[in-house]
């Protein structure tokens, strides 16, 4: 009998603890951001200027794209994740011009829909390489 009653009082205490314990971890919603990667060409100055390029992340490939003059642009929708540890959204991207082949690794957090204008990370193949434009986070003066 006093088995039957210990068996009782665990299964007991194991439900009540999963009811409460159910709530509190599905009360935590989680935030998303939008954001753009866009590849523009400014290979200016060169006879051919024409830049091939292919974005991939984990679970997107975007495919090969072809930029024949300079100016033209394309961009990539992202959805990043809003959260305290700031997990990056991870994407590679190959490059391929007469100046020869590169290899760039982007990426992008919640903050960088703040610093990119619009919302839109651009990145520009120049003959001198793959350049940044956007604004930098100077965190010199954040921390004593």
């Amino acid at each position: 009998m006093d088995c039957n009653k210990n068996i009782f009082k665990t299964l007991s205490l194991f439900l009540v603890l999963q009811v409460v314990i159910i709530p509190i971890t599905e009360s935590k919603e989680i935030d998303y951001v939008n954001l753009n990667i866009t590849i523009r060409n400014e290979m200016k100055g060169l006879k051919r200027p024409e830049v091939v390029y292919r974005c991939r992340s984990k679970r997107k490939d975007y495919g090969w794209r072809r930029s024949r003059v300079p100016g033209t642009q394309h961009t990539f929708p992202i959805v990043v994740e809003v959260n305290e540890s700031v997990i990056p959204a991870i994407h590679l991207c190959n490059f391929r011009s007469v100046m020869g082949t590169a290899d760039l690794v982007i990426r992008n957090t919640y903050l960088d829909a703040e610093v990119c204008p619009r919302s839109s990370c651009v990145h520009d193949v120049t003959p001198d390489g793959i350049k940044f434009r956007g604004h930098e986070l100077d965190f010199r003066f954040a921390f004593h």
